[in-house]
């Protein structure tokens, strides 16, 4: 990756981000749920693309209260019963609930892969992790590196992977922020962590940071996300009616965009 046009796109993208998420979340997480709306439980790394499309939908289609949640998170909610008409999640996450006849497979599709990247804050010397040795030494002479805490979130259980690929999850341990969830790469930004390592399509957003690039080579991890309508919702058509609309032509360049590629 061009790092010198990753800042470039990075710096461009977080600007325009957070006047959108800022105008979004009010509009939207504000207003309580009511007959015939719908609730869409998502993963954050669809946080941006979701926003924005949300606040630029047709008038014709359902009011939508959407929550950002880890997939751990998520997955927490649906088993405890919270009542949900669509949800957006890791493949693999999506799979769970098809077996448990909690999602409609019929209905499933994909929306796109984000992978993991690092992020420095804007302005640093954009590290050298071109290579895994070059990575493996840039870690270990971080100060701190934050990401999502493994056992809630799927980037966080792929950084951790890494580390543990690369020999250093003992020196790692006590120089890493591990975060419940949200952007933790706004600790990045804070000058609470020389490195964050999450999605793209959560770094990207983020006033602050810069995106350096994705790991190297075999270390690279990519996550798929897909959309499904839940078997107990009560507004079928609705939720048809908005998995129709995340899936379009129009939405889908909104989402890559927002640091997604086409599914593979």
């Amino acid at each position: 990756m061009n790092c010198s046009r990753t800042s470039r796109v990075s710096a461009r993208s977080a600007a325009w981000f957070v006047v959108l998420l800022s105008l979004a979340t009010a509009s939207i997480s504000a207003t309580p749920v009511a007959a015939g709306d719908l609730t869409l439980l998502s993963a954050g790394a669809m946080k941006a693309p979701v926003l924005q499309l949300l606040a630029q939908r047709s008038p014709s289609l359902p009011h939508v209260n959407v929550r950002f949640a880890t997939a751990g998170a998520i997955r927490d909610l649906l088993a405890k019963g919270e009542q949900a008409d669509v949800v957006i999640l890791p493949s693999e996450n999506i799979d769970a609930l098809v077996e448990r006849r909690v999602a409609d497979l019929a209905s499933r599709r994909a929306l796109g892969d984000t992978e993991v990247g690092v992020a420095v804050r804007a302005g640093a010397k954009l590290p050298d992790i071109g290579t895994r040795e070059a990575l493996r030494a840039t870690l270990l002479a971080a100060r701190k590196v934050v990401i999502v805490d493994p056992a809630k979130g799927t980037s966080g259980r792929l950084v951790q992977g890494v580390f543990d690929e690369l020999g250093i999850a003992d020196a790692m341990r006590d120089k890493t922020i591990k975060l419940d969830g949200g952007y933790v790469v706004e600790a990045v930004a804070r000058g609470e962590a020389d490195l964050g390592l999450h999605q793209i399509s959560e770094i990207l957003p983020v006033a602050g940071v810069q995106l350096a690039g994705t790991l190297p080579g075999d270390l690279r991890r990519f996550t798929r996300y897909d959309i499904a309508i839940l078997l107990a919702s009560g507004e079928q058509r609705g939720a048809t009616e908005l998995l129709d609309y995340l899936t379009s032509d129009a939405a889908r360049a909104a989402i890559e965009k927002s640091g997604f590629k086409p599914a593979r």
